[in-house]
């Protein structure tokens, strides 16, 4: 709750003669990332918070998991990078001697 700031404002659109007085639409900002939310389907200002914080929620979660899958993709490439000279030590035979 301290990393959100909610503001509300009027929505657009037709919607009625209550349009121009009530400020029903609500955007929610989390301040860390900037990530933006806005909400303005309802006519109910609590209904538009609820799913605001819903798709700020969404979206937090997508950020989220495109930052895990870009460090797998990095660990991936940093394994799949092969290097001239990196022998691999194979043991075979009834002693298990050491072949390069």
């Amino acid at each position: 709750e301290s990393d959100l700031r909610v503001e509300a404002f009027r929505s657009s659109g037709p919607g009625g003669q209550h349009a121009n007085k009530t400020s029903s639409a609500v955007r929610i900002t989390h301040l860390p990332t900037g990530l933006t939310a806005v909400a303005q389907e309802e006519r109910s200002q609590h209904r538009n918070r609820t799913l605001a914080l819903a798709r700020l929620d969404a979206l937090l979660r997508a950020e989220e998991e495109a930052g895990r899958q870009a460090l797998r993709d990095e660990v991936w490439r940093e394994h799949a990078a092969l290097e001239r000279g990196a022998e691999v030590a194979v043991y075979r035979g009834p002693g298990f001697r050491r072949e390069w």
